[in-house]
């Protein structure tokens, strides 16, 4: 179940990584929705935290030794893109037709935006938004998903380099402070990816759990003083404490939070449609703030899981049918 081990043992479901999905998906929901009615809750934002992690932990939960490169990132990239495309060009077209507000287009920017590479306007955070604004953290996303797809190349020692490589970049970020394509590639946030495998090499390698313990904690203690670490450590902690009781088979099957987990990533992507349609009714008919957000929340959510039912789904099964899937466990989510 490592990426340094040679065969493909069996796997499991791990339903409390799907619950914490549920979360994540939900915590940046509610933050973008009440963000827009004026009252920002904004530890829902760090939903986000969450995601990175976990992406972590699953890349070296579910990779093989006989995972190979090019097969792997070709899972993660149809798992992720079509998907995302399809989201991308409704965005483009509601803006088109009026129903959203529209939004200014180059042929740069498109490119950009199909092909996961940051560019345009540029936030507090220096991150680069895509045409599909949630895009952003996909662009980071898929960057981990090619550095990890190259270090299957190495014959030993993967998690090692994936390490070296990914806070290089960060010290990069640092010193330097780019903007624009750089700046998505050298963010902090690829700090939580690192955090997340070695979770993942304490879960494959229970004799390794004690070494990889010590050093998570010296390296989430430094972390502590990046002024946003404490976010990636509070994620890095609460996955820490889901594993060790889904370890201890304590985590039930709740089948309601199981079906927010499994259409995260459809209800991350659309939430962005109910959310301004909902808020253009709701300013239209003056509805209180508080309730106004807690409408959107209910009513993204929902969309979500019928995008996931009625699109993810049946998207997923066609693409499973045209590849082959040697060495990889597709999960449900990015």
């Amino acid at each position: 179940m490592t990426i340094d081990q040679q065969g493909a043992p069996e796997r499991r479901r791990l339903l409390g990584l799907q619950y914490l999905r549920a979360v994540a998906a939900t915590g940046v929901v509610a933050f973008h929705a009440t963000e827009a009615a004026g009252v920002p809750w904004r530890t829902g934002a760090h939903g986000i935290d969450l995601f990175f992690v976990l992406s972590g932990f699953l890349m070296i939960a579910i990779t093989d030794g006989g995972a190979r490169p090019w097969s792997f990132f070709k899972d993660r990239f149809l798992r992720i893109a079509p998907l995302y495309w399809i989201a991308t060009g409704a965005r483009i077209v509601a803006g088109m037709v009026g129903v959203l507000p529209g939004i200014a287009l180059d042929l740069n920017r498109l490119v950009a935006s199909f092909s996961f590479i940051p560019y345009g306007e540029i936030n507090a955070r220096r991150i680069v938004l895509p045409i599909l604004p949630v895009g952003w953290t996909l662009n980071i996303e898929m960057f981990f998903y090619t550095v990890f797809a190259l270090i299957l190349f190495l014959p030993r020692c993967r998690m090692l380099a994936l390490t070296v490589i990914l806070c290089g970049l960060v010290i990069i970020g640092f010193v330097l402070h780019p903007v624009g394509l750089a700046a998505g590639w050298t963010h902090v946030l690829m700090l939580e990816f690192v955090a997340g495998g070695w979770l993942g090499m304490a879960w494959v390698r229970p004799q390794w759990r004690r070494r990889i313990a010590i050093g998570l904690a010296v390296a989430l203690g430094l972390w502590l003083v990046i002024p946003t670490g404490r976010f990636g450590v509070a994620a890095t902690l609460l996955v820490a404490a889901v594993l060790v009781l889904e370890a201890r088979g304590l985590i039930p099957e709740w089948r309601p939070l199981l079906l927010l987990g499994d259409a995260s990533y459809s209800i991350y992507l659309w939430q962005l449609f109910p959310l301004l349609l909902v808020f253009r009714l709701g300013m239209h008919l003056h509805v209180q703030p508080a309730i106004l957000a807690a409408v959107t929340i209910l009513v993204a959510l929902a969309g979500g899981i019928a995008a996931y039912l009625r699109l993810e789904l049946p998207l997923l099964t066609l693409l499973r049918r045209r590849r082959t899937r040697r060495g990889i466990t597709v999960p449900a989510g990015p």
